[in-house]
């Protein structure tokens, strides 16, 4: 593709006049003439109407025109992202996570001390989170699973305790602990297949020796204990990073004793790749704010 050609070809498509085409982009009339008829040689197709001295777009013209000017208007939008980039680079951060529940406390504690940090946010499961580490699509994750790569650095910061959310009126209900074992033949609310916290629902279930059977699946977690709340299951429910919205619904969350119930939470990123000084800061934050969830964890558990 001769990005030249399109050029000289939209300036004769918006004067439809060779000649004042050819000073509007500085050239001359000659040369223009031959850049437009070797446009068309290429295409294989005339794009305009002469007549004498006369041109003007006809039907394939003004098709080619729309492609024409879409890409250029796709050129335009790249070069403003590249801009914004080398321009604020220091101050943007990409961040991909699945957890999003920590997202709004996390980000909002980050901007109150660094107004002009700007984000860009995904939620990934594992493998997608370590592509896009590897691509450079993302700075940093946050992640509920080891993620493992080359050069891909996982540091864990917490080690979260994973309770089990049902209703009030559940049989066992008023006990502080359970055996996972116990509520085998009890309906499970969870996410869909590819979410972390469902392979981590069936990887729970199997070390207690059956396999869940599945009431609902959904992907909003606040929709999952309502669902709890109205005797339709019971669903797994981690104890540091999660919704608020829980504590405000009618359940109780029991502690299993078996198996282990539990999830690590950390940063990962790319450690071969350099990072700005806002990435950077952003890092040790989310460190220091992990590890003040868990600190808060203990005291109400004392």
């Amino acid at each position: 593709m001769d990005f030249l050609q399109l050029k000289y070809f939209k300036e004769v498509a918006k004067h439809q006049h060779l000649t004042k085409a050819a000073q509007a982009l500085n050239v001359s009339q000659p040369a223009l003439s031959k850049t437009i008829a070797k446009l068309e040689t290429r295409l294989g197709y005339q794009l305009f109407d002469r007549t004498g001295r006369q041109i003007r777009l006809n039907s394939l013209g003004k098709a080619y025109l729309k492609t024409v000017d879409t890409i250029f208007l796709e050129l335009q939008k790249s070069e403003k992202e590249l801009a914004f980039l080398t321009e604020k680079q220091n101050r943007l951060i990409s961040v991909a996570v699945t957890i999003p529940t920590i997202l709004p406390e996390l980000l909002g504690g980050f901007l109150k001390i660094h107004p002009q940090a700007q984000f860009r946010q995904y939620q990934a499961f594992a493998e997608r989170m370590q592509s896009q580490l590897e691509s450079g699509e993302i700075d940093v994750g946050i992640s509920t699973f080891p993620i493992q790569g080359e050069n891909i650095e996982w540091y864990p910061i917490i080690e979260e305790e994973i309770l089990l959310a049902v209703p009030l009126t559940h049989p066992l209900a008023a006990r502080k602990s359970i055996k996972l074992k116990e509520v085998q033949n009890d309906p499970f609310i969870v996410m869909p297949p590819g979410y972390g916290f469902r392979d981590l629902t069936e990887n729970l279930c199997a070390q207690a020796g059956f396999y869940p059977d599945f009431a609902f699946e959904g992907d909003e977690t606040g929709v999952t204990y309502e669902l709890v709340e109205k005797g339709l299951g019971i669903a797994f429910s981690p104890s540091l990073i999660r919704s608020k919205r829980i504590t405000s619904l009618q359940l109780t969350e029991l502690k299993v004793s078996e198996p282990e119930c539990s999830r690590s939470v950390g940063l990962v990123w790319h450690k071969e790749r350099s990072q700005t000084d806002t990435v950077k800061e952003f890092i040790a934050y989310t460190i220091a704010f992990l590890e003040e969830q868990k600190k808060k964890a203990l005291r109400n558990e004392t």
